[in-house]
């Protein structure tokens, strides 16, 4: 799943036809190359500007892609004034193009007075080219003038992804190549090309590939009726990412929301939906900044969206809607609640009362749930406790048909699944297949956290771990609401010690390196072992704890450590100690992974097919 279309397209073409492929990482470097380039407009041309990949580059062409790469981009014309050579007339549709490198000195012609736009460009011409544009001179280029251009061109990683020799003609790709290098070289004085030209770096001093796209990115549109009209390409040639995964056309659902990069042709969709009662419009209807629905605020995207909750909007305090929001979680457009029906299913975190006040301003009092759904987004609705009692733990179902809502308890059907254990890849559970775009919460005591089918990769659950699934209409799961399943709701560290006092006794333990300390009445001792442990923790309270399983390790990866043969997946977050002089300080597993120095413990919290990982290491020096 997390190989892209292309990526398998391309192994599949390289099997076929008996050729070696390409790394992963070649491939990624190789893609990454051709979206840029293609997105800051280098290769557009007034001629042949979808050519091929092996398509060789004209000298003509190229000329006008340097000064596509060049601070003068946008400011030339391709008309000329003068005919500078026999064969390139002012007439010709690159003669402005030439007449400008040629100036600059990017470029020349040959000795007969000619400059052969036809002709394709060889590499040692393109280098030259593009070091100019690096800020080089002649006088840089001592001794044989082609081999110090050349060996300049290896020193500053210009050849990366190029194979060809320095006489050889250039194609696209090798065109594109070479330029995506020049931007992430450094020009003489030191600077990285594409900052010159104004363009973001990331924190690695490469041209920031993310800032380029978002650069480039519109929106949004709403999917709904013929909305693929007002995109500019072909969704068959699209990429197609939601909620930042890939997926596919088919996994676009009504009124989601979708953003698009032109020059990437890709297409960013958002399904992020939230139904319940406005309760405020804030400050006022008369110039409204965000809306309160469910007990949370959310801003909206833009005038059109706010101007729906205005005095000249058509939504009300009290109306229930169904807001749609966009990439930074902003309201960009809202329903009502005619407009689309909705049931919810999810997890009850709390119940209460409170005042609710109608159109008319008069208050009342009633009962409310709060829950969560396997999005992970909480919503709150009224209930009348009277003829339904609901605490936390419980499964709710709620409808919102034509305006009305209604709640009552779910009980699941047994699940159809062959098996509770996940494929290599999390999207597969027993035989039944998750969607792209599945929505997976793991719930423990009240906290929750989403989760991506990855981290259920090889992972067997028990049936009594899953409270809630949904399966849509291709008998695909689309919702997963667990039981704790991950353990990543826990807290890890070590528990230290205890202390009796004449009122009690006192649990001393660590978490992220801070000492905690928990007093307990004299007949209520917990169950705790010493040494590395889980904690299980209400309000920030110690409620229990339980001990952690430890492995001897032999060797230590970048995500996982090797003990006793077998390999164990550390989690996201883990807690590294140096036990010394009887003290566990807090450090970081590059300082202990010298296994000849160090002995090394890693503990677990159950068994990595269970969903466990390695959550405490704890070093001593030999």
């Amino acid at each position: 799943m997390k190989k892209s279309l292309a990526l398998i397209l391309c192994f599949a073409l390289f099997a076929a036809v008996g050729l070696t492929p390409l790394t992963q990482t070649q491939v990624s470097a190789a893609s990454r190359a051709s979206e840029v380039i293609n997105a800051i407009g280098v290769m557009e041309t007034d001629m042949d500007s979808n050519a091929s990949s092996s398509s060789v580059v004209t000298r003509a062409r190229f000329t006008q892609m340097l000064v596509n790469l060049s601070t003068l981009k946008d400011s030339i014309s391709n008309e000329s004034n003068v005919s500078l050579f026999k064969d390139v007339k002012k007439s010709y549709w690159a003669s402005g193009y030439i007449q400008a490198a040629v100036k600059q000195g990017w470029i020349t012609g040959y000795l007969n007075g000619t400059f052969k736009p036809n002709q394709g460009i060889t590499l040692q011409e393109a280098v030259y080219g593009v070091l100019k544009l690096l800020g080089y001179s002649d006088s840089d280029f001592t001794g044989s003038k082609i081999s110090a251009i050349m060996k300049l061109y290896a020193s500053k990683d210009l050849d990366t992804n190029i194979t060809k020799a320095s006489t050889e003609k250039l194609t696209e790709g090798d065109c594109i190549n070479l330029f995506y290098n020049t931007l992430n070289a450094t020009n003489k004085s030191g600077t990285k090309y594409a900052s010159v030209l104004g363009y973001t770096m990331d924190s690695k001093g490469n041209i920031d590939y993310l800032s380029l796209m978002n650069k480039d990115l519109e929106g949004p549109i709403i999917v709904y009726g013929d909305w693929t009209s007002k995109l500019p390409f072909d969704t068959g040639v699209a990429k197609i990412y939601k909620d930042g995964k890939t997926c596919r056309f088919s996994d676009i659902g009504s009124y989601d929301v979708v953003y698009y990069s032109s020059n990437f042709k890709t297409v960013y969709v958002y399904d992020d939906k939230v139904t319940g009662s406005v309760s405020a419009i804030n400050p006022n209807f008369t110039s409204p900044t965000s809306v309160t629905i469910g007990g949370k605020d959310y801003s909206f995207a833009d005038t059109d969206a706010a101007l729906k909750f205005s005095a000249m909007g058509n939504v009300k305090k009290g109306d229930i809607v169904t807001i749609m929001l966009g990439k930074d979680g902003t309201v960009v457009d809202v329903l009502d609640i005619d407009e689309y029906n909705v049931t919810m299913a999810g997890y009850v975190l709390s119940t209460g009362i409170h005042a609710v006040e109608d159109k008319d301003g008069d208050y009342s009092v009633t009962e409310y749930v709060t829950f969560v759904d396997a999005s992970g987004n909480e919503f709150t609705q009224d209930y009348d406790s009277n003829s339904l009692y609901l605490e936390e733990g419980n499964l709710v179902l709620v409808k919102y048909v034509d305006g009305v809502a209604s709640i009552r308890l779910y009980e699941a059907a047994p699940a159809p699944f062959t098996n509770y254990a996940f494929s290599s890849d999390g999207y597969t559970l027993g035989h039944t297949a998750l969607t792209s775009d599945v929505k997976i919460l793991d719930l423990k005591k009240g906290k929750y956290i989403s989760i991506n089918p990855e981290r259920l990769a090889n992972v067997n659950l028990g049936s009594s771990s899953i409270l809630y699934y949904a399966i849509n209409g291709n008998n695909q799961i689309s919702e997963l609401i667990l039981n704790g399943a991950t353990g990543d709701l826990d807290s890890y560290g070590i528990y230290t010690g205890s202390t009796n006092t004449n009122s009690g006794i006192t649990y001393k333990y660590l978490i992220d390196g801070k000492s905690n300390s928990l007093a307990s009445e004299t007949g209520s001792k917990l169950n705790m072992s010493q040494g590395p442990s889980g904690f299980v923790l209400e309000n920030n309270e110690l409620v229990s704890s339980y001990a952690l399983t430890g492995v001897s390790v032999s060797s230590i990866g970048l995500t996982t450590v090797q003990a006793n043969n077998a390999k164990y997946t550390l989690a996201d977050k883990y807690s590294v100690y140096l036990y010394v002089d009887k003290e566990y300080v807090l450090t970081t597993l590059d300082k202990v992974k010298n296994l000849s120095k160090f002995n090394v413990m890693a503990y677990f919290d159950k068994s990595i097919s269970l969903g466990g990982r390695i959550r405490v290491i704890v070093a001593t020096q030999k």
